[in-house]
Parts: C-alpha cells; structure tokens; sequence
C-alpha cells in the first residue's frame, strides 16, 4: 500500500512539475498552437458533376474531401443529390449519388419532379442553404462546393457571422458573382491530375 501511494506521490509532483514548466514557456512568450479549423463541406452533387463532366474526366470525392479538410477538423460532409423518381431505381446506381457513396459523405437526396412539357428539375438549393445556416455556430469554414450563383447570398450570410467561406467549383462553371463573394476560390478543373479517379 505505501508503494503504490509513493508511487502516486511521485506521479503527481511530476504533473506538477509539468504544469509548472509549460506556465514558464508560456509565460516566456512560447507559443500554444491554435485547434484546427473546423470545416463543413456542402457539395451541390448535380452542379459540379455536369461541370466536371464537360472537362471528360471524373473526381474521386475521397481525394477531394481530403484536400479541403487538410490540417483542420471535418464537421460534416454532406453532398446534396436530386434521385430518380422511380422507387425501383437503387440509390447506389443513381448518377449523382454514386461518386459520393464511401468517401465520408452524407448523402441528402430529393426526387426529380417531372412538368407537364417534359422537362425535370430537383433543386436542392434550400436543403443546402438550409443545413449550412444549422451548423454556422460549429464551424470555422464554410465550403460550398457549386457553380450555382443563387449560392451568393448564402455565401454573404454566413460570412456576415464571422465565418470563412470558399466557393469550391470547375473553372468557368462557377458564376463569376458566387467566385467574388467567396472569401478564397478552389478552382477543381487545375487539379485534376491529383483528384481524378
């Protein structure tokens, strides 16, 4: 018993001891490193996939996810994805939703709406929007993954709340009012050669 109690003695003089010399260095004008940012990526799926597309190659959304969240803390990674409306189409062969399926992505899916004339559309704009507004208290970084200039508000709305934003897009893709409202533009369409399946 009294081992095993001066053994706890000398474990607690050398926390001392520690606490006591890092007050010292930091006393001396050492420096503590700062956390990481915290980052959130938000991929509008269909935008930058049609985008990517028109450049005859295809990304590998693992190799992006990484080079966004290089030297900060992932909070959420979510990739937004309009579905087939047929309930017998599988969610893994679905065009927008396969190239995000294990790579640390949160897949939020909408149906396509067929129109009278023909024409389809799934805008997942306000899901986006929506879920980037949710988390703004737990982020540093804001990285809006879209071409789409309707984005420009949001992007103006949470830097008016004190966080960073960056416009992630394919080159001439992205309209020129989201890539000035962006506090850094990340142009995909120069890397390629690192980020292609």
């Amino acid at each position: 018993m009294l081992r095993a109690m001066d053994l706890q003695n000398r474990q607690i003089e050398r926390l001392i001891h520690l606490q006591e010399d890092m007050a010292k260095r930091i006393g001396d004008g050492a420096r503590v490193a700062a956390p990481p940012a915290r980052v959130g990526v938000f991929v509008d799926a269909a935008n930058v996939e049609l985008a990517i597309d028109r450049l005859r190659t295809r990304l590998d959304w693992g190799k992006v996810l990484r080079m966004l969240t290089e030297g900060r803390q992932l909070v959420r990674a979510m990739a937004y994805s309009p579905i087939h409306d047929d309930p017998g189409v599988s969610m893994e062969t679905q065009r927008f939703v396969e190239p995000f399926l294990d790579h640390g992505y949160k897949i939020v899916t909408k149906p396509l709406k067929r129109f009278a004339d023909g024409s389809i559309k799934a805008n997942v704009d306000i899901e986006l929007a929506l879920d980037v507004i949710t988390m703004l208290d737990r982020l540093d970084i804001v990285c809006v993954v879209s071409g789409d200039g309707d984005f420009q508000r949001l992007v103006e709305v949470v830097q008016s709340r004190g966080v960073r934003v960056e416009v992630v897009g394919v080159g001439s893709s992205v309209a020129s009012n989201l890539r000035n409202a962006a506090d850094t533009f990340i142009d995909l369409a120069t890397r390629t050669r690192d980020l292609k399946v």
